[in-house]
């Protein structure tokens, strides 16, 4: 009663450990949720767009609805939407960028999505191929059932290869969708298009570009601070060289990214120009490689999950298959 009691008690206290494998999931499973709700974020965008280019002034009620987008977006919409309201600063330039940003953001969901169902299918497949392919060999096999515990300790050991299996290729499908990015800095891909929006909100609003760079860093510094050792705090910092630290392409495209705009605003600051339109050129190229580069980590994400496929699921089938062979010519020799 006691072990049975301190097995119960170890499985509840160690079911916090499972939020990961719960995570990739309920990512994976829910996409469909989340590729709504952007759709439905772009549209409310575009009817206030649409409106204001024919000339009509939006409701109270359509600018508030989008402070009901997807977090991080809504909140920060609708403070950038509203500081550029009350400072009389055009809002059309604003609102292409965030539904360029939801559109690209929708685009690489749907890629994902598509992308990992072949890969999904082979998820599933190492999960139900063991036990299945166990079921059948139980009823065609003879002499198994003298050694039902035996066969069914094999059985287990096996579905638990399987498993394990299916848990790396959700890993594998999770890493492809943000480009092979380190957990830790996978919030680097979202909390630069939020920079980005912050600090153009500020400069549309009249801001001078290096002021409105240190406050969007305000907001880095908490969320970020790694990202900040990269990018800088002030505009004319001196940055050293660490690429030797950056993991792969997307993560070099981040930092590239806040180096262009820091050198960009830094250029209009000499010349006494403004630096808007360079600034969005930046943006658009960035995002346009942060495509490029996860597309193409979604593209090989097939080819790379027959990896558990070769190292966990077929020496699992195999073991399975020749295990109940020599259990039931070990009882035909009986």
């Amino acid at each position: 009663m006691t072990l049975w009691t301190a097995t119960y008690l170890t499985f509840f206290l160690s079911l916090p450990n499972f939020s990961p494998i719960y995570s990739k999931l309920r990512s994976h499973f829910f996409q469909s949720k989340t590729l709504e709700a952007l759709k439905s974020s772009l549209t409310q965008l575009r009817l206030i767009k649409e409106s204001l280019e024919s000339g009509l002034v939006p409701d109270r009620e359509d600018w508030n609805r989008v402070a009901s987008l997807p977090e991080p977006w809504g909140t920060l919409f609708f403070s950038s939407l509203s500081e550029l309201r009350n400072q009389g600063a055009p809002i059309l330039p604003s609102l292409e960028r965030m539904i360029l940003s939801l559109e690209e953001e929708r685009e690489l969901n749907l890629e994902a999505k598509t992308k990992s169902s072949q890969a999904f299918g082979q998820v599933m497949i190492s999960v139900l191929l063991v036990p299945v392919f166990g079921a059948v060999l139980y009823a065609l096999l003879p002499g198994l059932d003298s050694f039902k515990g035996l066969f069914l300790s094999l059985m287990c050991v096996c579905v638990l290869l399987g498993f394990l299996a299916f848990f790396w290729m959700l890993q594998m499908m999770e890493s492809a969708r943000f480009g092979q990015v380190s957990r830790s800095r996978r919030p680097w891909i979202l909390s630069s298009k939020i920079f980005f929006e912050r600090m153009i909100a500020d400069i549309a609003g009249g801001h001078p570009p290096d002021l409105a760079w240190s406050r969007a860093m305000e907001s880095l510094r908490e969320q970020e601070p790694e990202l900040l050792q990269y990018w800088g705090v002030q505009i004319w910092e001196k940055i050293g060289s660490k690429k030797n630290s950056l993991n792969n392409g997307v993560e070099e495209s981040i930092v590239q990214f806040g180096n262009e705009i820091r050198r960009s605003i830094q250029q209009s600051l000499v010349e006494g120009r403004g630096c808007m339109d360079r600034l969005d050129s930046i943006y658009r190229n960035f995002l346009f490689d942060l495509k490029m580069k996860i597309s193409r980590e979604l593209q090989v994400l097939p080819n790379q999950c027959l990896k558990p496929l070769f190292i966990l699921v077929l020496p699992s089938v195999m073991l399975l298959l020749f295990g109940s062979l020599a259990l039931s010519l070990g009882e035909l020799i009986k």
